[in-house]
């Protein structure tokens, strides 16, 4: 009986454990980072996350790794694994990071399941540093608001 409680104990302990790295937590999300990517990126992810209002109090999940470039991971509903609808969505949070989080580099936005695995890339073009975004944000906001004309 002894044993099989400490093999229970053992199992719990391992299934715990996770290798997503350090992690930061703003407002509720979770901001991992590990493989070249530091406290330093994860902080300013979170920062740049606070400034979208995206870290909201609800439970999210992000990660951040580094090797040529950027990584920036995002766990998603599984719909988004395949759907590409709302890629604008993503592409516009991808710019914003790497204009505010990562200085102008380009990145990769990775939409990935509940345990950070990739199921699709969206590659983000850098951004000159000091490009304004607030045109940016605006045309975000106003593209949300659109409504399709029927043209029938």
């Amino acid at each position: 009986m002894k044993s099989l409680i400490i093999l229970l104990l053992s199992a719990t302990i391992l299934a715990g454990c996770s290798n997503y790295g350090e992690k930061v937590v703003y407002d509720g999300t979770e901001v991992y980072y590990k493989d070249g990517a530091t406290k330093t990126d994860a902080d300013a992810v979170g920062k740049a996350l606070q400034e979208m209002e995206f870290t909201d109090g609800t439970a999210k999940s992000v990660m951040v790794t580094k090797d040529s470039i950027y990584n920036f991971r995002m766990v998603t509903q599984d719909v988004y694994h395949t759907d590409t609808s709302v890629d604008i969505n993503f592409q516009a949070v991808g710019y914003l990071l790497s204009n505010d989080a990562f200085n102008g580099e380009s990145l990769n936005f990775q939409i990935c399941d509940e345990v950070f695995k990739t199921k699709r890339n969206l590659y983000i073009e850098g951004s000159p540093k000091n490009n304004d975004t607030q045109e940016l944000e605006k045309g975000v906001d106003d593209f949300e608001g659109v409504e399709a004309n029927d043209t029938n």
